[in-house]
């Protein structure tokens, strides 16, 4: 029998693992996070925050009296367990908190740390304005995906540690602030505004997200759930045209799948400057304003309805269905990468399905033979977010049809 090898070196690819490149494993688990709940208020004109996060935490066992959080560039003002002063320490990058009192078995911790944050580089971002791009919208939004929670609020950030969440933040008129779950209640305070988001079914800290702009809000619904779009003011129609097929994806999903979408409501938000294509935080999808297009793009570009569907059939394939360590990604990639392909078929046929599959294809064979090969599944990296690459997104479908 032929020998191969799937040494780089041996094979004729070049390693997909940079230099520092490492194991990485979950870490151990203090507990279960039950709930995580944040009280933020917003200085957008100085671009800083001040907040306090508080986490039930289940302990697994009975005698641990250390707790290690997740915590970058965070400015830690108090620790308290059950409203009890906690001596902590802190590097920059972990909290650790010395419990006065170790934990007990079925005795839930109610851990609170006041935190502020001026002008974050990572996690939260601020938009504004400046004399290079004058008409910019003045926005603050987030992206949590893969490790970047723990840039704007301390928590067990890592996808197999599943909670449920709110966020109660205050932010001046006439801003909107949207959230992941269901808008609560929402009350006046002068010129600023409070708005209380809850997330009632459980999901990892990386799809917690907030989103705060001078937006429009544009009414569908499916089944009695409202399907939402916030865009710019003026960016109305170019809404429609974008996002408008939103509640028959929600439906053809729902019935490819086999299981009715979960959640109470589901958000699509427009935003400016953002890093990626879009984002499907649970339930408030965050898409780049880039995607909407006008009555001439719309003709026969169809990347944002793409987008669209990748993002919605995440919902399914990443927030239902949680992955437990960044290894496995390319399930819930492969999966919104596929379920394209899906809608393609479902809505133009199947010859455009098979030439919009070709095209994946052809995006994996590129990067395998001029970049690198690499196994679907590695947990040797750096930063877990050099694995969002076409051996996780293009491949899994190439493989499965």
């Amino acid at each position: 029998m032929p020998q191969f090898s799937f040494e780089p070196e041996k094979n004729g690819h070049k390693s997909f693992e940079l230099p520092g490149a490492k194991p990485h494993y979950n870490p151990d688990r203090p507990g279960q996070v039950e709930h995580i709940r944040l009280d933020l208020v917003l200085d957008i004109p100085k671009q800083q925050y001040q907040g306090t996060c508080t986490i039930q935490l289940n302990p697994v066992r009975s005698g641990i009296d250390r707790l290690t959080l997740d915590a970058v560039n965070l400015t830690i003002a108090s620790v308290t367990v059950d409203s009890i002063n906690q001596p902590f320490d802190y590097d920059g990058e972990q909290l650790h908190v010395q419990l006065k009192q170790p934990t007990e078995t079925g005795t839930v911790l109610a851990l609170a740390i006041a935190y502020s944050v001026d002008q974050p580089q990572r996690g939260l971002y601020f938009i504004a304005p400046d004399e290079h791009y004058p008409d910019k919208p003045i926005q603050v939004w987030t992206q949590g995906e893969d490790e970047d929670s723990r840039f704007w609020f301390p928590c067990f950030d890592y996808p197999g540690q599943l909670a449920t969440s709110e966020i109660r933040v205050r932010v001046p008129k006439p801003l909107l602030a949207i959230s992941n779950g269901e808008l609560i209640g929402t009350e006046d305070d002068g010129d600023h505004k409070l708005y209380h988001w809850y997330q009632k079914q459980v999901h990892p800290t990386y799809l917690m997200t907030l989103a705060v702009g001078d937006f429009v809000e544009l009414q569908d619904e499916w089944n009695g759930k409202p399907v939402t779009y916030y865009v710019e003011k003026g960016k109305e129609k170019e809404a429609r045209l974008s996002m408008g097929k939103t509640p028959r994806m929600i439906e053809f999903f729902s019935e490819q799948y086999g299981y009715a979408y979960p959640y109470p409501k589901y958000a699509q938000v427009c935003v400016s400057d953002f890093i990626f294509g879009g984002m499907e935080n649970t339930s408030t999808t965050l898409l780049t304003d880039r995607c909407l297009l006008d009555d001439r793009a719309a003709i026969d570009n169809r990347n944002t309805e793409s987008l669209v569907a990748h993002e919605l059939a995440h919902q399914w394939f990443g927030d239902l269905v949680v992955i437990k360590h960044w290894s496995h990604a390319w399930l819930k990639e492969g999966m919104a990468s596929y379920s394209e392909v899906m809608w393609m078929d479902h809505e133009y046929g199947a010859d455009e399905a098979a030439y919009y599959r070709l095209g994946e294809t052809r995006n994996y064979l590129d990067e395998d033979a001029s970049r690198y090969r690499r196994p679907i599944v590695t947990h040797v990296y750096r930063e877990a977010i050099e694995l969002y690459d076409r051996h996780l997104y293009e491949k899994v479908p190439v493989s499965t049809t």
